[in-house]
């Protein structure tokens, strides 16, 4: 039992040394200047202009910077959900496209020309 107490370390501890609160800000701040060259303040006026809200789904808050993965460019603050979606889609508008019309029932449906000849819809 004594070895397990020696090896536990408390959770306040672990707070204290990461900074807490006040350390995430400063480390979410860091990241933010290192990886997009963007300040807190760049970042919390780009929500602002957004309305406080992810411009994808209107709905959730926005907490993720995204941007061009070719160029860099930062293109706005977005929801987890909606951030996550577009990298799975490897920001390529015409998947995307393909994506929005899926669930309103518009798949994917080449045309027979001949056998084994398909055309691709446009």
């Amino acid at each position: 039992m004594e070895k397990l107490r020696a090896a536990f370390v408390p959770l306040r501890s672990h707070r204290e040394k990461c900074g807490g609160v006040a350390g995430r800000a400063r480390r979410t701040s860091t990241h933010l200047t290192r990886q997009y060259a963007l300040g807190e303040a760049e970042r919390e006026a780009m929500i602002k202009e957004q309305r406080g809200m992810c411009v994808i789904c209107l709905a959730a808050d926005p907490v993720h910077v995204d941007h061009d993965h070719e160029t860099g460019k930062v293109r706005g603050v977005l929801c987890f959900s909606c951030n996550a979606a577009l990298g799975q889609f490897k920001d390529r508008p015409d998947v995307l496209r393909r994506a929005a019309e899926y669930p309103e029932g518009n798949v994917w449906k080449p045309t027979l020309e001949a056998s084994g000849v398909y055309q691709l819809p446009s």
